[in-house]
C-alpha cells in the first residue's frame, strides 16, 4: 500500500472522528449551555457614565476655575471613552440630563452646572455633540442617560435653579394653575408624573434629542416616584388623583386604586415616549434601568414601575436592564435567583435583559462576598451569560479605576 495513501486516509478518518465527537458535544446540553455562556459577539458591554464623573472633574486643576472649557472637556471625553475602548466595552451610557437640566443647548431645559459650573450658563459649545461623535468614531453606541422626574435632590429652594428653568417658572409665575406642576417631597423637588404638561415636557425633551443628535439609544434609570411611605394615599400627587376620581365617578368610569393609577401615570409617560422615538428613528434604543429588588419595585407605595407590563407587552421599552448589585449569597436578593426571576418575567422575547453590575462594590464591605471574593464580578457575568441575559451594563466609569475595586475589576476584565 503506498505510504502516502495510507497516511492521508488515516488523517481522514481521524478528522472525521473529530468532527462526530465535536457535534456531539456542542448538541449535548452541557455542550449547548457552554455555546450560550461563550457566544457574545452581539453582547451590549456598556459602562455608565453619570453626572457625578462630571462634578469630579469640573473644576479645571491648572487654573482651579469651575466649569468645563470646550478644549478640557474633549480631551476628559478622549480620555474616558478611550478607557471605555480598552475595557473592551461597546457602549456608553452618559449622563445628559439628570436634574431636569440639559449637557446640551435645549429649547425646553436649562445647561446643566455639571458642565459650565452653574445651571442656565452656556458654556459655548455642545457637549453632547461632541460625546457623540468621539464615542461613534471609537465604534462605541452612545446612550442618553435621562432621569425624567428628578429636579433637586436634598433641597426644595427653587431659588437655586436658573431663571430659565421650567420647574421654577412654574413654581414663581404668577399663575396657580400650575404650582402642582412640580411637588416638593421629602426635602426635594419632582415634576409632577400624572400631570400630562409634565409628561409632554419629559417627552419633547426627547424629542429634541432624538432629532437633532445621532445618539443610539435613550435611557431611564430607577428614579420614577418617590418611596411615599404609609401616608402613600394622602401625599405627594394625591390631590390629582382625586380629580380624577371624580371626573371618574361622574362619566360612570371605573376607579382605579391609587397605586395603579400612578402605575398608569408612568405607562403613559413610558408609552409616549417610544412611540416618539419610533416615529423619528426605528434604530433608536428605548431602554429602563430600574432597580433590581422586585418585591421592593412592586409595593404600593413607591417607584409605581410596572415592569410586569414592559416586559410583556410591546411599545415600551426595547430593553429592561434591572441594577444586580447583590452577592450570590444575599438574604433577600441573591443574585441568581433574582436574576432568574426577571428572566421569568419577560414574556416578550423581542425585549432585551441587560443586567446591571454594581462595580462600585467588588473589594468593599457592604457584604462578605464583595470584600473576601475578588471574583464576585467575573462570576456574575459569567452567570449571566449561562442564562441567556443580552448584555450588561457597569455602574460607573470610576470605580474601573479605583483602588478598592482592583481585584475585582481585573478578573471582570479577563472574560470581557
Amino acid at each position: 500500500m503506498n505510504k502516502t495513501r495510507y497516511t492521508n486516509h488515516t488523517k481522514l478518518q481521524f478528522i472525521t472522528i473529530w468532527i462526530m465527537i465535536v457535534s456531539l458535544i456542542l448538541t449535548s446540553p452541557a455542550g449547548l449551555a457552554f455555546a450560550k455562556g461563550n457566544s457574545n459577539d452581539d453582547e451590549f458591554k456598556a459602562v455608565w457614565i453619570s453626572y457625578l464623573e462630571f462634578e469630579s472633574r469640573l473644576k479645571d486643576p491648572v487654573t482651579g476655575k469651575k466649569g468645563f472649557t470646550e478644549e478640557r472637556f474633549q480631551d476628559v471625553i478622549d480620555e474616558m471613552f478611550d478607557n471605555v475602548v480598552d475595557l473592551n466595552m461597546n457602549a456608553v451610557v452618559v449622563h445628559v440630563r439628570p436634574f431636569g437640566d440639559a449637557m446640551y443647548p435645549s429649547e425646553y431645559f436649562p445647561w446643566s452646572k455639571y458642565i459650565s459650573g452653574t445651571q442656565g450658563k452656556d458654556p459655548g459649545f455642545d457637549p453632547l455633540a461632541y460625546m457623540i461623535e468621539a464615542a461613534h468614531d471609537r465604534d462605541l453606541e452612545f446612550h442618553a442617560w435621562i432621569n425624567p422626574y428628578r429636579v433637586t435632590s436634598g433641597t426644595t429652594n427653587v431659588d437655586t435653579l436658573s431663571k430659565d428653568n421650567p420647574a421654577r417658572k412654574w413654581r414663581t409665575n404668577k399663575s396657580t394653575k400650575d404650582d402642582r406642576y412640580v411637588l416638593s417631597f421629602d426635602g426635594s423637588l419632582y415634576y409632577n408624573p400624572s400631570v400630562i404638561w409634565v409628561q409632554n415636557l419629559i417627552r419633547d425633551g426627547i424629542v429634541e434629542i432624538v432629532e437633532n443628535y445621532d445618539v443610539d439609544g435613550i435611557h431611564f434609570d430607577d428614579y420614577f416616584y418617590p418611596t411615599l411611605g404609609s401616608n402613600y394615599k394622602k401625599n405627594f400627587d394625591y390631590k390629582e388623583y382625586n380629580e380624577h376620581k371624580v371626573w371618574c365617578e361622574e362619566n360612570d368610569v371605573k376607579v382605579k386604586s391609587i397605586d395603579n393609577w400612578r402605575r398608569e401615570n408612568v405607562n403613559r409617560l413610558i408609552k409616549k415616549i417610544y412611540s416618539s422615538i419610533k416615529e423619528i428613528d426605528d434604530s433608536v434604543k428605548f431602554g429602563i434601568s430600574p432597580g433590581g429588588f422586585l418585591d421592593t419595585l412592586l409595593m404600593n407605595d413607591r417607584y409605581y414601575c410596572d415592569i410586569n407590563t414592559w416586559l410583556s407587552k410591546p411599545g415600551y421599552v426595547d430593553y429592561i436592564a434591572p441594577q444586580l448589585y447583590w452577592s450570590f449569597d444575599h438574604k433577600s436578593y441573591p443574585y441568581d435567583k433574582t436574576l432568574n426571576r426577571w428572566m421569568k418575567l419577560r414574556t416578550n422575547k423581542d425585549i432585551k435583559i441587560y443586567v446591571g453590575i454594581a462595580t462600585y462594590r467588588a473589594g468593599s464591605d457592604l457584604e462578605k462576598a464583595w470584600k473576601n471574593d475578588p471574583e464576585l464580578l467575573k462570576k456574575q457575568v459569567e452567570y449571566g451569560r449561562e442564562n441567556g441575559v443580552n448584555g450588561f451594563l457597569f455602574f460607573r466609569y470610576d470605580f474601573f479605576y479605583n483602588k478598592t475595586t482592583k481585584k475585582g475589576v481585573n478578573h471582570l476584565l479577563d472574560i470581557l
